[in-house]
């Protein structure tokens, strides 16, 4: 395996295949990725941002993300990193 990226906050390599989150500055591996429970804290609500104009993601977006996951039968402290 190749490594794709280095992870913005750890700075460790990322390979091929891994899951990664994407974030406006880079991307992180997925130990560094959010979790969905980061969705609903209001103390990290201003690090989910919308990719393509860097807005603020609204409460209700951020709600939605987390109760399709939970629905989805995944656990609130599940990594949001995917592989692409």
């Amino acid at each position: 395996m190749n490594a794709r990226f280095l992870c913005l906050s750890c700075v460790q390599p990322i390979e091929d295949g891994e899951p990664t989150y994407p974030d406006v500055s880079g991307t992180l591996c997925q130990v560094c990725a959010p979790t969905y429970s980061m969705l609903l804290d209001e103390n990290e609500a201003c690090g989910f941002v919308n990719l393509d104009d860097e807005s603020p993601m609204s409460a209700e977006q951020r709600r939605a993300l987390y109760d399709a996951h939970i629905s989805a039968g995944d656990k609130p402290n599940d990594s949001m990193a995917t592989v692409d």
